[in-house]
Protein backbone atom coordinates (compact mmCIF):
# COMPACT_ATOMS: atom_id res chain seq x y z
CA UNK A 1 0.00 0.00 0.00
CA UNK A 2 1.21 3.34 -0.83
CA UNK A 3 1.17 6.22 1.54
CA UNK A 4 1.24 10.15 0.99
CA UNK A 5 2.24 12.23 4.27
CA UNK A 6 -0.45 14.30 5.03
CA UNK A 7 -0.19 18.14 3.92
CA UNK A 8 -1.87 21.32 4.15
CA UNK A 9 -2.06 20.70 0.56
CA UNK A 10 -4.18 17.50 0.92
CA UNK A 11 -6.96 19.40 2.25
CA UNK A 12 -9.09 20.06 -0.38
CA UNK A 13 -9.03 15.89 -1.16
CA UNK A 14 -9.47 15.78 2.89
CA UNK A 15 -12.57 17.58 2.35
CA UNK A 16 -14.32 16.44 -0.80
CA UNK A 17 -14.53 13.02 1.45
CA UNK A 18 -15.73 14.16 4.60
CA UNK A 19 -18.17 16.09 2.70
CA UNK A 20 -19.71 13.51 1.40
CA UNK A 21 -19.85 11.74 4.79
CA UNK A 22 -22.70 12.85 7.46
CA UNK A 23 -21.28 12.47 10.44
CA UNK A 24 -21.80 14.73 13.56
CA UNK A 25 -18.74 13.41 15.30
CA UNK A 26 -15.74 16.29 15.53
CA UNK A 27 -12.69 14.09 14.27
CA UNK A 28 -14.01 13.77 10.65
CA UNK A 29 -12.54 17.17 9.81
CA UNK A 30 -8.99 18.16 8.82
CA UNK A 31 -8.16 20.66 11.47
CA UNK A 32 -8.51 18.48 14.88
CA UNK A 33 -6.33 15.61 12.99
CA UNK A 34 -3.59 18.16 11.93
CA UNK A 35 -3.19 19.71 15.04
CA UNK A 36 -1.76 16.89 16.19
CA UNK A 37 0.66 16.08 13.66
CA UNK A 38 3.76 17.16 16.02
CA UNK A 39 2.86 13.79 18.06
CA UNK A 40 1.61 11.44 15.32
CA UNK A 41 2.63 11.10 11.40
CA UNK A 42 -0.66 11.53 9.54
CA UNK A 43 -0.93 9.65 6.09
CA UNK A 44 -3.19 9.17 3.24
CA UNK A 45 -4.20 6.86 0.79
CA UNK A 46 -7.03 5.81 -1.59
CA UNK A 47 -8.55 2.23 -1.61
CA UNK A 48 -11.66 2.04 -4.24
CA UNK A 49 -12.10 5.53 -3.90
CA UNK A 50 -12.25 5.76 -0.48
CA UNK A 51 -9.61 8.02 1.35
CA UNK A 52 -8.11 6.28 3.96
CA UNK A 53 -6.20 8.25 7.18
CA UNK A 54 -3.33 6.44 8.90
CA UNK A 55 -1.85 8.10 11.58
CA UNK A 56 1.84 6.69 12.87
CA UNK A 57 3.12 6.93 16.45
CA UNK A 58 6.90 5.25 16.27
CA UNK A 59 6.66 1.95 14.12
CA UNK A 60 2.88 1.57 14.35
CA UNK A 61 -0.10 2.57 12.37
CA UNK A 62 -3.62 3.28 13.44
CA UNK A 63 -6.92 5.27 11.29
CA UNK A 64 -7.74 7.61 13.57
CA UNK A 65 -11.21 8.23 11.71
CA UNK A 66 -13.13 5.08 9.32
CA UNK A 67 -12.35 5.62 5.06
CA UNK A 68 -14.41 8.34 4.17
CA UNK A 69 -17.35 8.08 2.84
CA UNK A 70 -18.56 6.01 5.46
CA UNK A 71 -20.95 3.79 4.04
CA UNK A 72 -23.10 0.83 5.81
CA UNK A 73 -23.79 -2.42 4.16
CA UNK A 74 -21.31 -2.10 1.57
CA UNK A 75 -19.21 -5.29 0.39
CA UNK A 76 -16.55 -3.16 -1.30
CA UNK A 77 -16.70 -0.39 1.94
CA UNK A 78 -16.18 -3.88 4.65
CA UNK A 79 -13.55 -4.85 1.63
CA UNK A 80 -11.57 -1.66 1.99
CA UNK A 81 -11.55 -1.81 6.28
CA UNK A 82 -10.17 -5.13 6.08
CA UNK A 83 -7.74 -4.06 3.43
CA UNK A 84 -6.51 -1.44 5.76
CA UNK A 85 -6.83 -3.62 8.82
CA UNK A 86 -4.64 -6.07 7.20
CA UNK A 87 -1.79 -3.48 6.32
CA UNK A 88 -1.91 -2.30 10.16
CA UNK A 89 -1.17 -5.45 11.36
CA UNK A 90 1.59 -6.61 8.65
CA UNK A 91 3.08 -3.20 9.73
CA UNK A 92 3.26 -2.97 13.11
CA UNK A 93 5.81 -3.99 15.32
CA UNK A 94 2.50 -3.99 18.05
CA UNK A 95 -0.50 -5.29 16.56
CA UNK A 96 -2.38 -4.52 19.38
CA UNK A 97 -1.99 -1.04 18.27
CA UNK A 98 -3.56 -1.45 15.11
CA UNK A 99 -7.65 -0.38 15.04
CA UNK A 100 -9.77 2.12 13.23
CA UNK A 101 -11.10 5.06 16.10
CA UNK A 102 -13.64 7.21 15.95
CA UNK A 103 -16.65 4.99 14.49
CA UNK A 104 -20.24 6.52 14.89
CA UNK A 105 -22.40 4.64 17.54
CA UNK A 106 -24.61 3.84 13.89
CA UNK A 107 -21.92 1.68 12.42
CA UNK A 108 -21.09 -0.50 15.13
CA UNK A 109 -23.73 -3.28 15.12
CA UNK A 110 -23.15 -3.20 10.51
CA UNK A 111 -19.61 -3.80 12.07
CA UNK A 112 -19.94 -6.25 14.98
CA UNK A 113 -22.32 -8.30 12.31
CA UNK A 114 -19.43 -8.28 10.18
CA UNK A 115 -16.84 -9.67 12.59
CA UNK A 116 -15.34 -6.89 14.30
CA UNK A 117 -15.22 -6.35 18.20
CA UNK A 118 -15.94 -2.29 19.19
CA UNK A 119 -15.18 -0.63 22.06
CA UNK A 120 -15.96 2.78 23.27
CA UNK A 121 -13.64 5.17 22.70
CA UNK A 122 -15.26 8.90 24.22
CA UNK A 123 -18.39 10.97 23.96
CA UNK A 124 -18.99 13.99 22.38
CA UNK A 125 -21.41 16.78 23.64
CA UNK A 126 -24.17 18.19 21.09
CA UNK A 127 -25.57 21.08 21.59
CA UNK A 128 -28.60 23.71 20.19
CA UNK A 129 -26.63 26.46 19.01
CA UNK A 130 -29.89 29.01 19.84
CA UNK A 131 -30.49 27.89 23.31
CA UNK A 132 -27.00 28.37 24.01
CA UNK A 133 -26.84 31.69 22.72
CA UNK A 134 -29.87 32.40 24.89
CA UNK A 135 -29.55 30.63 28.15
CA UNK A 136 -32.53 31.15 29.24
CA UNK A 137 -34.67 29.41 31.47
CA UNK A 138 -33.24 28.93 35.29
CA UNK A 139 -31.21 25.34 34.24
CA UNK A 140 -28.92 28.35 32.91
CA UNK A 141 -29.06 30.84 35.93
CA UNK A 142 -25.31 30.03 37.00
CA UNK A 143 -23.80 30.92 33.44
CA UNK A 144 -26.02 33.62 32.92
CA UNK A 145 -24.98 35.31 36.48
CA UNK A 146 -21.67 34.63 35.17
CA UNK A 147 -22.22 36.49 31.50
CA UNK A 148 -24.26 39.23 33.22
CA UNK A 149 -21.25 39.74 36.00
CA UNK A 150 -18.83 39.94 33.64
CA UNK A 151 -20.46 42.51 31.19
CA UNK A 152 -21.32 44.48 34.06
CA UNK A 153 -17.80 44.59 35.12
CA UNK A 154 -15.97 44.99 31.13
CA UNK A 155 -18.81 46.71 29.40
CA UNK A 156 -16.96 47.78 26.29
CA UNK A 157 -15.05 43.50 25.72
CA UNK A 158 -16.37 42.55 22.61
CA UNK A 159 -16.06 39.06 20.63
CA UNK A 160 -13.81 39.76 17.23
CA UNK A 161 -11.78 38.00 14.88
CA UNK A 162 -8.66 36.83 15.69
CA UNK A 163 -5.84 38.33 13.24
CA UNK A 164 -2.41 36.89 12.35
CA UNK A 165 -1.07 39.76 14.54
CA UNK A 166 -2.95 38.03 17.55
CA UNK A 167 -1.08 34.73 17.46
CA UNK A 168 1.89 35.69 19.72
CA UNK A 169 -0.42 37.12 22.26
CA UNK A 170 -2.69 34.06 21.76
CA UNK A 171 -0.17 31.22 23.24
CA UNK A 172 1.55 33.67 25.62
CA UNK A 173 -2.16 33.61 27.28
CA UNK A 174 -1.97 29.65 27.05
CA UNK A 175 1.43 29.48 28.45
CA UNK A 176 -0.19 31.43 31.12
CA UNK A 177 -3.31 29.37 31.79
CA UNK A 178 -1.52 26.09 31.12
CA UNK A 179 0.88 27.21 34.61
CA UNK A 180 -2.39 28.00 36.53
CA UNK A 181 -3.86 24.55 35.55
CA UNK A 182 -0.58 23.03 36.51
CA UNK A 183 -0.31 24.79 39.61
CA UNK A 184 -3.43 23.08 41.09
CA UNK A 185 -2.76 19.19 39.63
CA UNK A 186 0.18 16.88 40.56
CA UNK A 187 -1.71 14.85 38.13
CA UNK A 188 1.46 13.25 35.62
CA UNK A 189 -0.88 12.49 33.02
CA UNK A 190 -3.01 15.84 33.23
CA UNK A 191 -0.30 18.07 32.98
CA UNK A 192 1.40 15.92 29.98
CA UNK A 193 -1.75 16.99 28.30
CA UNK A 194 -1.36 20.37 29.13
CA UNK A 195 2.08 20.25 27.41
CA UNK A 196 0.96 18.25 24.31
CA UNK A 197 -2.05 20.86 23.66
CA UNK A 198 0.44 23.42 23.90
CA UNK A 199 1.49 22.44 20.05
CA UNK A 200 -1.78 21.35 19.05
CA UNK A 201 -2.77 25.10 19.82
CA UNK A 202 0.00 26.40 18.54
CA UNK A 203 -0.11 24.75 15.02
CA UNK A 204 -4.04 25.78 14.66
CA UNK A 205 -4.07 29.43 15.44
CA UNK A 206 -0.56 29.97 13.11
CA UNK A 207 -2.60 27.88 10.23
CA UNK A 208 -5.68 28.78 11.31
CA UNK A 209 -6.82 30.53 7.86
CA UNK A 210 -5.18 27.38 5.90
CA UNK A 211 -7.17 25.10 8.08
CA UNK A 212 -10.08 27.00 7.65
CA UNK A 213 -10.59 27.76 11.42
CA UNK A 214 -12.90 30.84 12.58
CA UNK A 215 -11.16 32.68 15.80
CA UNK A 216 -12.46 34.92 17.92
CA UNK A 217 -10.50 36.93 20.64
CA UNK A 218 -11.16 39.19 23.79
CA UNK A 219 -9.52 42.07 24.81
CA UNK A 220 -9.46 43.90 27.77
CA UNK A 221 -7.21 46.97 28.35
CA UNK A 222 -5.56 45.61 25.08
CA UNK A 223 -4.55 42.31 26.17
CA UNK A 224 -6.24 39.24 24.80
CA UNK A 225 -7.45 37.87 27.91
CA UNK A 226 -9.51 35.34 25.55
CA UNK A 227 -9.77 33.19 22.63
CA UNK A 228 -12.14 30.19 20.59
CA UNK A 229 -11.44 28.63 17.51
CA UNK A 230 -13.54 26.34 15.59
CA UNK A 231 -14.71 24.83 12.16
CA UNK A 232 -17.86 24.12 10.12
CA UNK A 233 -18.56 20.28 10.21
CA UNK A 234 -20.65 19.40 7.95
CA UNK A 235 -24.50 20.58 7.07
CA UNK A 236 -25.68 23.15 10.27
CA UNK A 237 -22.96 21.66 12.85
CA UNK A 238 -19.87 24.04 14.34
CA UNK A 239 -17.27 22.10 15.82
CA UNK A 240 -15.73 24.04 18.98
CA UNK A 241 -11.93 23.03 19.06
CA UNK A 242 -10.37 25.33 21.26
CA UNK A 243 -11.57 27.61 23.97
CA UNK A 244 -8.82 29.11 26.63
CA UNK A 245 -9.50 32.20 28.67
CA UNK A 246 -7.85 34.08 31.69
CA UNK A 247 -8.48 31.98 34.82
CA UNK A 248 -8.68 35.09 36.75
CA UNK A 249 -11.50 37.44 35.12
CA UNK A 250 -14.74 35.81 35.92
CA UNK A 251 -17.33 35.32 33.82
CA UNK A 252 -15.30 35.15 30.39
CA UNK A 253 -15.58 32.14 29.92
CA UNK A 254 -19.22 32.33 29.58
CA UNK A 255 -19.20 35.42 27.98
CA UNK A 256 -16.96 33.95 24.73
CA UNK A 257 -19.13 30.87 24.71
CA UNK A 258 -22.05 32.69 24.49
CA UNK A 259 -20.81 35.64 22.10
CA UNK A 260 -19.46 33.00 19.52
CA UNK A 261 -22.73 31.25 19.70
CA UNK A 262 -25.14 34.34 19.08
CA UNK A 263 -23.12 34.85 15.71
CA UNK A 264 -23.17 31.10 14.68
CA UNK A 265 -26.86 30.96 15.57
CA UNK A 266 -28.27 32.10 12.65
CA UNK A 267 -25.70 29.42 10.13
CA UNK A 268 -25.66 26.37 12.52
CA UNK A 269 -28.13 24.87 14.14
CA UNK A 270 -25.60 22.94 16.01
CA UNK A 271 -22.81 22.73 18.09
CA UNK A 272 -20.43 19.97 19.31
CA UNK A 273 -18.21 21.33 22.35
CA UNK A 274 -16.06 17.51 21.52
CA UNK A 275 -15.57 15.27 24.47
CA UNK A 276 -14.09 15.68 27.54
CA UNK A 277 -10.98 14.39 27.47
CA UNK A 278 -11.90 11.88 30.80
CA UNK A 279 -11.38 15.20 33.29
CA UNK A 280 -14.08 15.47 35.78
CA UNK A 281 -14.53 19.18 35.92
CA UNK A 282 -14.74 19.51 32.34
CA UNK A 283 -17.52 16.53 32.35
CA UNK A 284 -19.25 18.51 35.09
CA UNK A 285 -18.92 22.38 32.85
CA UNK A 286 -20.09 20.36 29.89
CA UNK A 287 -23.37 18.51 31.33
CA UNK A 288 -23.95 22.05 33.02
CA UNK A 289 -24.44 23.42 29.37
CA UNK A 290 -27.23 20.52 29.38
CA UNK A 291 -26.20 19.20 25.68
CA UNK A 292 -29.13 18.46 23.37
CA UNK A 293 -27.72 14.85 22.47
CA UNK A 294 -24.72 12.62 23.63
CA UNK A 295 -22.31 11.19 20.74
CA UNK A 296 -20.57 8.44 21.52
CA UNK A 297 -17.66 7.23 19.52
CA UNK A 298 -16.23 3.72 19.45
CA UNK A 299 -13.12 1.84 18.34
CA UNK A 300 -13.07 -1.17 16.00
CA UNK A 301 -10.87 -3.49 15.71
Amino acid sequence: MQLQLLTLNDKPIFDAHAHRTCTRLSHYAFAPLYVWREHFQFYWTLLADYLCIFAKQGDDYFMPILPMPYETNNRTYLNTINKALQFMLASNQNRHIARIENVPQDMISCFEKNGFCATLKETEYLYETEVLAGLRGDRYKQQRHAYNSFVAKYPSAKLRPYTAADQDDCLSLYDQWRERRSEKSDDPIYNAMLDDSRSAHRIGISHADALGLVGRVVRIDGEIRGYTFGYPLGAGTFCVLFEITDLGTKGLAQFIYREFCKELMDTYRWINAMDDSGLANLKRVKRSYHPYRLLPSYNIV
